[in-house]
């Protein structure tokens, strides 16, 4: 049984446990020749210690020794410890870290901004891993194997214990072990065929857990996916892209950690790009990660104000005259009268109709869940419309028609048989304020 200072080899001594099961031991100890701590995985045999153990110990030292990457810790040695008990050692870089499952016991909570930072990190790492040829399987993405450095220094990210590596993907007619962990391992997996796919779909759980504070395994489950949007306020884009990341159904999900560290650039450039209104126009854009507004005002309000003003200016000047002419009204002169009010008021209807649909102005609200559109005239709502977010399935721009099958431009947001309409009382929205509307939804949606 080994000890605290005990020394291996005549040259690494033992400090402390790091970890520990049945056949396995990690020990920080010091590097008495490099004078550095280090890390030291033993592989204990056993009769209990089957053959496949040791391959993969095997497996892990050798693909160890060709990777050369900033956030994964060195390999150093290896060598066979004959004693009582024989044993398989590996010697790697010692970072001094907590791991995220730790952090999590500890009860800290991650925002989603930490979430995006240490999936674009880990995304980086997968996408040297699987270029390797051939392409290195992690195959045990998980909270307690990744490392956060949250030094100020540092504040980085790393991917550790590679005991369940694949040295090459899955191809047709081949199986490989099933190693894994429930809840973060996807069912190919546990059918000894991971592939690239894999390890993504690993690593959206651990994220998920990440922003929710639960184990993916705890999760409610609909059509064997995860149900976890309605526990957090993460930006909607991001949780599309989190279903991507973990679909059940292999076809479905990213296929490669560069489309997906792409897709989520494309979100991410969507939520911080700064708060603007499109050149030329008065429509105004803001935007955090949980809310999008959008306002699309009226434009020229003094003139339907002038001929509302005018209407009713005329209505008084005819009544003065009329009222002039004689104290009391005549028999002959209340026909007049009724007229000239019959005219005014149908004029003035005639001009509202054709003219106020141009200033009514559109607020558009996103937040995590839902979206509401409101139509307001001078500042009261005429009309309102709400849905969710999880059930938009596109955003275009279109050309429809309105008034006297006048063709414009509009936004539409299309959720399954139902669509909404932005723009469509505005004459003036040109094609491009609609395109770059309904590109700044699409973005911001993950859409």
């Amino acid at each position: 049984m080994l000890k605290a200072q005990e020394i291996l080899v005549e040259r690494y001594q033992l400090v402390r446990v790091l970890g520990e099961s049945a056949s396995r031991q990690t020990w920080l100890a010091q590097d008495l020749v490099n004078h550095e701590q280090v890390v030291v995985k033993l592989l204990i045999t056993s009769d209990q210690l089957q053959w496949e153990n040791i391959r993969l110990f095997e497996r892990e030292a050798k693909v160890l020794r060709q990777l050369d990457h900033p956030r994964i810790p060195q390999y150093y040695d290896d060598f066979v410890l004959e004693r009582d008990i024989v044993s398989f050692a590996l010697v790697q870089e010692y970072i001094p870290a907590k791991s995220l499952k730790e952090l999590l016991a500890s009860g800290k909570t991650f925002s989603e901004t930490e979430v995006r930072k240490i999936a674009v990190a880990v995304l980086k790492i997968l996408i040297y891993l699987h270029k390797l040829s051939p392409p290195v399987l992690h195959r045990d993405i998980k909270p307690s194997n990744l490392l956060l450095d949250s030094s100020k220094i540092k504040n980085q990210i790393y991917l550790v214990d590679f005991g369940a590596v694949q040295d090459r993907a899955a191809t047709e007619g081949a199986t490989f072990t099933v190693v894994g962990t429930y809840g973060y391992a996807p069912l190919e997996q546990f059918g000894g065929r991971a592939t690239p796919a894999s390890d993504l779909y690993a690593l959206g759980a651990t994220l998920i857990h990440l922003a929710t504070g639960i184990p993916p395994a705890d999760l409610p489950q609909f059509d064997s996916k995860m149900q976890f949007a309605y526990l957090t306020k993460l930006n909607p884009g991001f949780v599309r892209w989190l279903q991507l990341l973990t679909e059940p159904n292999l076809e479905n999900r990213f296929q490669t950690a560069e489309a997906a560290l792409e897709a989520l650039q494309i979100n991410q450039l969507a939520i911080t790009s700064a708060n603007q209104d499109i050149p030329d126009t008065f429509i105004s854009v803001r935007k955090s990660s949980d809310k999008l507004a959008i306002n699309i005002p009226s434009v020229n309000k003094n003139v339907i104000k002038l001929v509302l003003g005018v209407s009713v200016l005329s209505f008084w000047i005819f009544f003065w005259q009329y009222a002039t002419r004689s104290v009391s009204f005549s028999i002959n002169t209340l026909p007049i009268l009724t007229w000239v009010f019959m005219w005014l008021l149908i004029g003035s209807l005639l001009t509202a109709w054709w003219v106020l649909p141009n200033y009514i102005e559109s607020d558009i609200y996103f937040d995590n869940q839902n979206f509401e559109i409101q139509w307001k005239l001078f500042g009261f709502t005429v009309k309102k419309q709400r849905g969710k977010v999880s059930d938009i399935d596109k955003v275009y721009s279109s050309k429809g028609s309105y008034q006297n099958q006048k063709q414009m431009n509009e936004v539409i947001l299309s959720l399954g048989v139902d669509e909404y309409y932005i723009g469509r009382f505005k004459q003036s929205l040109s094609q491009e304020e609609s395109r770059y509307l309904a590109s700044t939804i699409r973005g911001w949606l993950g859409i």
